[in-house]
C-alpha cells in the first residue's frame, strides 16, 4: 500500500507522513475517490492517528487496508 511504503521507509528526512497522505490525496483524487469520515469522526484526526500507527506498525497492512476500505468513498 502507498502510504505505508513512503511512510515507512523514510525516503525523506523529514515529511515522510505528509508526503505520503499527499500521494495517497493525489491518486485517489485522480482515481475518482474521496476519502470520508465515519460517522462522529474529524477525517483529520483520524487520518493523523492512521498515519502514525502506520510508520510506528501499530497498524498493519491488512489494518490499513481495512481503514480505507470504511473511508473511500467514489466521488
Amino acid at each position: 500500500m502507498l502510504i505505508h511504503s513512503v511512510a515507512r521507509n523514510h525516503g525523506f528526512a523529514d515529511g515522510n507522513k505528509r508526503t505520503a497522505l499527499v500521494l495517497v490525496d493525489l491518486l485517489l483524487t485522480n482515481s475518482g475517490y474521496r476519502i470520508v469520515p465515519l460517522e462522529n469522526e474529524s477525517l483529520n484526526d483520524a487520518v493523523e492517528t492512521m498515519a502514525l500507527a502506520a510508520v510506528t506498525g501499530a497498524l498493519p497492512l491488512a489494518g490499513l487496508t481495512d481503514w480505507f476500505k470504511l473511508r473511500i468513498q467514489k466521488l
